[in-house]
């Protein structure tokens, strides 16, 4: 072959070569599309000019035969593939990252348990079988109806459905139902529902799992479409695990300005209890996540009516490896106190020990702050403040990233251990907020406007038990809303037109939401067969409620005295039917064959009112030692004392 024909080659493949990767390189720049545009569109350009040249001195060297010209073009043309390519890899590495950060696809898993071993599915006879009613719960309503058409349990079983999981697990415990669909995260809801025996075994008979597309089951409830070069709002959720059902441990609802740097922080007690968007149920704010993120996304917006344009759910185990990618974090801890070990481990040995005041935080300490709370007077509303002085840790270390490796390095931590409803344009448009900080002066910081949430403990009949919950007040409530939509510039912020100050004190920032309001306390249903019938009566034309007499004839128990009530004791008024049926005794003499009234199962509760004039006052919480695993739920781990006290 003579060297003609060879340089034709040559040229022909670099020329070749150079388009492709110059285009590959163009469309990796077009990707970064809220980045630079006027430099990307510039350099794109570029590339073009110095392609074109290239590739028309490749060829024009070959039809004039000019071998020299032709080895100095080849030597550019291979500069710039090499070049365009090492573009190309780079850029859509950080994109596929980006792009991993935002689950294209979820899993979900439903496990169908009982307390005794039962047949395969496909042999199950004659059993009561409880799943979730709401329709739109891919693990309590659409997989179990799956499993049930598939292996047809509906021919020859009865099919009974629950209002929440609560009620699912409490139907269960009581022998209502001899077999239940439920999450494959069971274990941890068994743990947290009161009032069952934790020790029975829980048998899983069989799990079943299907993938779904997030944007089939999330839609547009969890991505407004917001800019985040404009105030937007972001939800952050902590977990334990990357199960679309989880326990809401952490919820913080976030508000920021790019263009003033200011942002609030709301950290929603996990024991508030609120109105679930999935089904319905008033329970514990807590327990929406474990009908996924969509679920706790709804319920938070309709419990502060602020519309949510991203969330962001990372796994606590990947918050180490951030806080030590940033170089640790600098926070000012509140007090001593010693936690366990990011898994948990019990002892002296494995304790992580912190003392009060300013320092530098490595990823193991800074999670020891944000989950600690058994030492803690407010508990659980402290730990929130806590989690605060962490995320503001590390917003305040993210300006310190310099160099390309501290970047991938985190972006790698990011994309294992989070998944959030940004896409990566999302994500590219903090490019500019970046920039925004480090322009300014070095020392320059996000303002961060703290708020706390009050108001008071209640206990409350749940399923089986008595369960703690935290009232929150609505004027608290209200103001903490009023600061975030200022911030969004969706309110006006009120002129200050008077400021006093003591020289001799130092200023401390307000914490929106820290004082105490003059809200009626919510009612309870009173034990009522301490009642007479006209005070019972009384007491629900006070309420807003009927009273139904069912007459009981005996001659065990007084004329007109109450032996049983429709609704339980302790349950909320709020979630109580308007008509009470009450049985009240119509004396008879001689008479012994009239049946004993049920009694419900009563665990040991707090004290119920003798006097029906008596405002529902609940009582004082005791604080017994927390479990083994230091973010189990206590029925009173969050506030001591009949109200919530802020941090100072």
């Amino acid at each position: 072959m003579d060297k003609s024909r060879i340089y034709k080659i040559l040229s022909g493949v670099l020329s070749i070569f150079s388009i492709i990767s110059t285009g590959l390189a163009i469309y990796s720049i077009y990707l970064l599309a809220k980045i630079e545009t006027f430099y990307r569109i510039m350099f794109s350009l570029l590339l073009i000019l110095i392609l074109t040249t290239l590739v028309y001195s490749l060829l024009e060297s070959i039809k004039a035969k000019k071998h020299k010209k032709l080895i100095i073009s080849s030597i550019f043309s291979v500069i710039l593939v090499v070049l365009t390519t090492i573009i190309s890899l780079v850029i859509l590495q950080v994109y596929g990252k980006l792009d991993k950060m935002n689950k294209s696809e979820l899993l979900y898993k439903t496990a169908i348990v009982s307390y005794e071993k039962q047949n395969t599915l496909e042999k199950l006879k004659d059993k009561k079988i409880g799943i979730i009613e709401d329709k739109e719960d891919i693990e309590g309503y659409i997989l179990p109806y799956e499993v049930i058409d598939k292996y047809k349990l509906k021919e020859k079983n009865e099919i009974i459905e629950y209002s929440d999981t609560i009620t699912l697990i409490s139907a269960l415990a009581k022998n209502e139902v001899d077999i239940i669909f439920i999450s494959s995260n069971y274990k941890t809801m068994f743990d947290k529902v009161e009032g069952i025996d934790k020790t029975k075994e829980i048998i899983e008979i069989a799990t079943y799992e299907k993938s779904y597309k997030k944007s089939e089951i999330e839609g547009e409830d969890t991505n407004t479409g917001a800019k985040v070069t404009e105030p937007f709002t972001v939800l952050l959720l902590g977990a334990d695990s990357d199960d679309t059902s989880f326990n809401g441990d952490t919820i913080m609802l976030v508000t920021f300005d790019p263009n003033t740097l200011h942002a609030t922080m709301f950290s929603i007690p996990r024991d508030t209890y609120v109105t679930m968007a999935c089904g319905g149920n008033q329970t514990k704010i807590t327990h929406a996540a474990w009908g996924g993120v969509k679920c706790m996304v709804r319920t938070v917006e309709n419990f502060t009516g602020i519309d949510i344009d991203y969330y962001v759910k990372i796994n606590f185990n990947g918050l180490i490896d951030l806080v030590n990618a940033l170089g640790g974090i600098t926070v000012d801890v509140p007090m001593d106190f010693c936690e366990s070990n990011a898994d948990r481990w019990q002892g002296p040995d494995y304790e992580i020990c912190l003392n009060k005041g300013v320092q530098r935080l490595t990823g193991e300490q800074a999670l020891a702050l944000a989950r600690h709370r058994k030492t803690l007077p407010l508990g659980d509303f402290q730990r929130g403040q806590n989690q605060q002085l962490v995320v503001e840790g590390m917003l305040n270390e993210l300006k310190s990233i310099r160099t390309v490796k501290d970047f991938y390095n985190i972006l790698d931590i990011l994309s294992t251990n989070l998944d959030t409803s940004m896409s990566p344009e999302d994500i590219l448009s903090f490019y500019n907020v970046g920039k925004n900080i480090l322009l300014k002066d070095e020392d320059v910081k996000i303002n961060i406007t703290k708020t706390f949430l009050t108001g008071y403990d209640l206990y409350i009949y749940e399923g089986s038990g008595y369960s703690y919950t935290f009232q929150h007040y609505t004027q608290s409530l209200n103001d903490i809303i009023k600061a975030m939509k200022i911030n969004l510039g969706q309110m006006t912020q009120e002129e200050i037109k008077t400021f006093s100050f003591d020289i001799n004190k130092p200023y401390e920032k307000k914490i929106v939401g820290y004082e105490y309001y003059s809200e009626p306390r919510k009612q309870l249903i009173p034990d009522f067969t301490s009642y007479t019938l006209a005070e019972a009566q009384s007491w629900a034309s006070r309420n807003g409620f009927n009273i139904s007499v069912n007459t009981v004839e005996s001659s065990s128990y007084s004329d007109g005295q109450i032996i049983n009530q429709s609704v339980h004791e302790g349950v909320i008024t709020t979630k109580a039917p308007k008509t009470i049926v009450l049985d009240v005794v119509k004396r008879v003499s001689g008479s012994n064959t009239e049946p004993e009234p049920d009694e419900p199962d009563e665990p040991t509760v707090p004290g119920t009112p003798t006097d029906p004039d008596e405002s529902q006052e609940p009582t004082e919480p005791s604080n017994p030692p927390d479990p083994d695993d230091g973010d189990e739920e206590d029925n009173n781990d969050n506030n001591e004392g009949e109200e919530s006290e802020g941090a100072n």
